[in-house]
């Protein structure tokens, strides 16, 4: 089987870490350099072992360039990116990463056998261990009977399995996935992130780059926000909606028997800091952004205004307010 991190080892240990690190790309015209763009500046990050590591931010916002510095695909200006506490340019230390790219560029007249053979051979791994690695990768990618068939007729999903074998094969410690659902359709969507878990869980951190705010939610422990180069946010996914959870936590409750005077008497109550009323059918929808989070004491209230009470719906912050909230306050 092949074997991961050790996850109890790692506990509050830092895998990855970027200190500083910038990128600037050069502007050229009529064949001389007129000016730089700033891709990275002078970020910080730090992604501890065992986590779902989510990264976000706007199209622009310096995430590819992230990943293809860690990958080495690309020279920093400036800072340093260790793992575990080693220059990741060091010996051995590219060895320790499994990459994704968003375009996966494969040779379709190769069988998924043969296309693990041909990218083994980079990671210097003998013949036997090759073949038990890749037999095992394809199993557990759901390729096990497909292994000797043209990588041609493979599906959109099937090519993104394949890939991530490639991306396994020498047991990684850190796996680095850009847009990973980017074409796949629900059920793809919903295989590929139980099987991040289920690396995850065999102790394997992951670092995923994607704009799918909705997965990210799912499937990330820890979440990092970039926005122009800079980082804006970084902490536990739970912490970031707990603090958007207090700056606005927002309910929807259906009434009857609302009347529009009675919208100043909702909005006096001690647990209301805004509202909105909006007609739905024979009753009135009532959309609260409120102070804390006692909704039953809030029912209580509109109760005792004389309105009937259909339906209480408090709403989680999700990670899209936070995205947006962070980003806008950063232009």
């Amino acid at each position: 089987m092949l074997r991961f991190y050790n996850r109890e080892a790692a506990c509050n240990n830092n895998m990855l870490e970027l200190e500083g690190v910038s990128k600037s790309y050069p502007l050229r015209r009529w064949g001389r350099t007129i000016s730089h763009i700033e891709a990275l500046r002078n970020l910080e990050l730090s992604v501890p072992a065992g986590a779902i590591f989510g990264f976000l931010g706007p199209n622009g916002a310096g995430k590819t360039t992230t990943l293809n510095c860690i990958a080495g695909l690309l020279e920093p200006d400036a800072g340093t990116i260790t793992l575990d506490g080693e220059p990741l340019m060091g010996s051995g230390g590219r060895d320790a990463l499994g990459f994704l790219p968003e375009q996966i560029g494969l040779h379709g007249h190769l069988t998924a056998r043969e296309t693990l053979a041909f990218y083994g051979g980079f990671h210097r791994l003998e013949t036997d261990e090759l073949e038990s690695r890749a037999n095992e990768s394809l199993e557990r990618l759901g390729l096990g009977k497909d292994g000797d068939r043209p990588v041609n007729g493979f599906s959109l999903g099937m090519r993104k399995r394949l890939a991530l074998a490639m991306a396994l094969l020498h047991a990684p410690r850190l796996l680095l996935l850009d847009e990973p659902t980017s074409g796949l359709d629900p059920r793809g969507v919903a295989a590929l992130r139980e099987l991040l878990r289920q690396l995850n869980q065999d102790g394997l951190t992951i670092f995923l780059s994607s704009h799918v705010l909705g997965e990210m939610q799912q499937l990330c422990t820890h979440v990092a926000i970039l926005n122009r180069g800079q980082l804006v946010l970084q902490d536990e996914i739970e912490a970031v909606r707990a603090t958007v959870r207090e700056a606005g936590l927002r309910a929807t409750l259906r009434v009857g028997g609302f009347e529009p005077e009675q919208l100043d008497d909702i909005e006096a109550l001690p647990s209301v800091h805004e509202v909105r009323a909006v007609p739905d059918g024979r009753h009135t929808r009532l959309e609260i952004r409120l102070r804390d989070d006692d909704t039953s004491a809030l029912a209580t209230a509109l109760v005792e205004l004389g309105l009937k009470l259909y339906s209480v719906e408090p709403h989680d912050p999700t990670l899209e307010e936070v995205f947006l909230a962070r980003t806008e306050a950063h232009d």
